[in-house]
């Protein structure tokens, strides 16, 4: 009569391991995206977080520790006493490194140190006798996001 030949697949065997295939990627393929875009999201924010977190944590020091505490065109300027002398630090917002993100910067001793990088709006206003209020703000994705905090200087 007739043999069979165990030489390979059928074309209706071959046809049909491709849909299963294209069924099984067109499942998981949406899946896989969803969660790249959410992982990418939620690292965008904890970064912006972070910049947030990170710049108070500095002003919010400097405020508290500083002697004399100036709010004077988009800068702050805090005096410490330092063993003896009087040194005097400034904090503002610039564009050193030409990359298009503003940074908040500390010049102490003459010397810009980078605090953080993403700000776009930074704000200090006294609201009465060393108590002083704190804004900070940075853009997330076209979101604008802020911190504000009052602060009292110890000294």
């Amino acid at each position: 009569m007739y043999k069979k030949k165990d030489c390979g697949m059928t074309l209706l065997e071959v046809l049909l391991s491709l849909v299963i295939t294209g069924i099984i990627v067109s499942i998981i393929l949406p899946l896989y995206t969803n969660q790249y875009r959410l992982s990418k999201e939620i690292a965008c924010k904890a970064e912006t977080d972070f910049t947030l977190l990170r710049a108070g944590q500095v002003l919010t020091s400097a405020v508290q520790e500083g002697i004399h505490v100036e709010w004077k065109g988009e800068k702050l300027f805090v005096t410490f006493q330092q063993s003896g002398k009087t040194i005097v630090d400034s904090f503002y917002l610039a564009d050193k490194d030409r990359d298009g993100i503003l940074d908040l910067y500390r010049e102490h001793l003459g010397v810009p140190n980078p605090v953080v990088s993403g700000l776009k709006g930074f704000n200090c206003s006294v609201i009465s006798d060393k108590l002083w209020r704190i804004s900070l703000l940075a853009v997330q994705e076209g979101k604008e996001v802020s911190w504000e905090r009052k602060v009292r200087q110890r000294i």
